[in-house]
């Protein structure tokens, strides 16, 4: 791509605004259609790839298109988000719905800083046109990238952009009440089974609890400003850990000892695809139950956990008991190649990639 001259290289589409209204009602719909949203934005404004996050480096996941798998990783795993040099562009991101390196950023410092040279020259990137967006206090940004031979985004097309702020900020806010209507249906199918349930974001803030939760609060075990917090100090210094932004939870299960009752078993299971929510920000589901209750794992669960079908989560409970895919297919009277459909369906909802992932998210769930 670097050799191509800039009148070669596509700029934005004239259908750009209509298609991308289009792509986020079906966004709306089906949270899980946002990264193909990205993937078409980046396509139709002429760019190599794009991002979508938020800019207060708290949450630290970030949808992205494929071009940029590598980029993205390296930005937060070299802990670059933290020396963000576009961060300096967020008051007009927020006044305008949009800006551009050269809106905060000179020749010169694009020549010499790090951030440019390092990490966006290492990959072949250079330019960089930011869609601001707020939803319920958080400011987002899609962040369409370019190279040094698509150059810059243009005045006119830094217009055109901004008009996309407002849809994105509808949009993301119909998603996410869709996605705590969902948050709160899994609590609720918890519910069904007297399982106490509850939901925490990438900060450790409790999202949504269900009733069976509620039943198990008392002086040892409190929520505390939106924080889940335990007496038992090694309990507590377990919860606080769940509020350190990370990729996986630090623990996957916590005693809070009681003074005048039994205690209280709190499974850590992390919320992937799907259930997690874009905007909604759900990363960890705590199954709270008595210690010495027996546990009930329940295909229902499974189907609220991470909308798979009824075939689907039979499969899934099958194989964490140990069936090969062979002998569940045979005892569901399915084909093979129907049980291998499923698996892969499976895998893609739940974030698996083996049938040992598989077995853990399962287990978590059925403690």
């Amino acid at each position: 791509m670097s050799g191509l001259e800039r009148d070669d290289v596509p700029r934005l589409r004239d259908d750009l605004e209509t298609k991308f209204q289009e792509d986020l009602e079906d966004a709306v719909l089906d949270a899980s259609r946002w990264p193909d949203l990205i993937e078409r934005a980046a396509r139709s404004s002429g760019s190599a790839g794009a991002l979508l996050l938020r800019t207060d480096r708290t949450g630290l996941d970030a949808l992205c298109t494929q071009s940029l798998a590598e980029p993205a990783r390296r930005y937060f795993e070299e802990g670059w988000h933290r020396e963000d040099h576009r961060l300096r562009g967020l008051p007009t991101l927020r006044t305008r719905g949009v800006t551009v390196d050269l809106d905060f950023t000179s020749p010169d410092e694009i020549a010499r800083l790090p951030y440019y040279q390092d990490l966006l020259g290492s990959c072949g990137l250079r330019w960089f046109a930011g869609v601001g967006f707020e939803v319920k206090g958080r400011l987002w940004c899609l962040s369409l990238q370019r190279t040094v031979a698509q150059g810059p985004y243009e005045a006119h097309e830094q217009q055109r952009l901004a008009t996309l702020s407002p849809l994105l900020r509808r949009a993301g806010l119909l998603t996410l009440m869709v996605e705590k209507a969902r948050l709160a249906g899994l609590n609720q199918a918890f519910d069904v089974i007297e399982r106490a349930a509850l939901v925490l974001d990438s900060e450790g803030k409790v999202l949504c609890w269900n009733a069976a939760f509620t039943a198990l609060l008392g002086p040892d075990l409190k929520l505390v400003s939106g924080r889940l917090v335990a007496e038992d100090p090694d309990a507590a210094r377990q919860l606080e850990a769940l509020t350190r932004p990370c990729g996986r939870a630090p623990i996957s299960a916590v005693v809070v000892a009681r003074r005048d009752a039994e205690p209280v078993v709190v499974h850590v299971v992390p919320l992937v695809g799907p259930s997690r929510g874009l905007f909604a920000g759900g990363r960890t589901l705590l199954l709270c139950r008595v210690a010495g209750a027996t546990p009930v794992p329940a295909t229902s669960v499974l189907q609220a956990a991470y909308r798979l079908t009824p075939a689907e989560a039979r499969l899934a409970q099958a194989l964490s008991g140990g069936e090969s895919l062979a002998e569940a297919a045979s005892r569901f009277a399915i084909a093979a190649a129907t049980a291998r459909s499923q698996l892969k369906a499976i895998f893609a909802k739940t974030g698996a990639t083996r049938q040992a992932d598989l077995v853990r998210l399962v287990a978590g769930l059925a403690r």
